[in-house]
C-alpha cells in the first residue's frame, strides 16, 4: 500500500505538520485533490463537505455541478 506524505518543509530542510494519507484514499476523492487538508483523520474526503465546496469554488475554481453525485 502506497502513502503519500505532505508536511512543510522548514528552512533548514526539516519537514513538520506532517500528515501521511494513503494514496487510495486520495484515488477515492472524486477530484482527486492533492492538499493534505482536504482530508479527514478516516480517510475520508471532504467533496461532500458545504464549507469545503464553497471554499473549493471560491479559491480552486471548481463549479457547483463539480459536486453533482454521478447518475443524479
Amino acid at each position: 500500500m502506497s502513502n503519500i506524505e505532505f508536511g512543510t518543509l522548514t528552512k533548514d530542510g526539516g519537514l513538520v505538520d506532517v500528515k501521511i494519507i494513503k494514496q487510495s484514499d486520495i484515488l477515492r476523492c472524486p477530484q482527486c485533490i492533492m492538499v493534505s487538508s482536504h482530508y479527514r483523520e478516516d480517510g475520508t474526503c471532504k467533496c461532500d463537505d458545504k464549507e469545503e465546496q464553497a471554499m473549493m469554488i471560491k479559491k480552486w475554481g471548481y463549479k457547483k455541478s463539480d459536486f453533482k453525485k454521478a447518475g443524479k
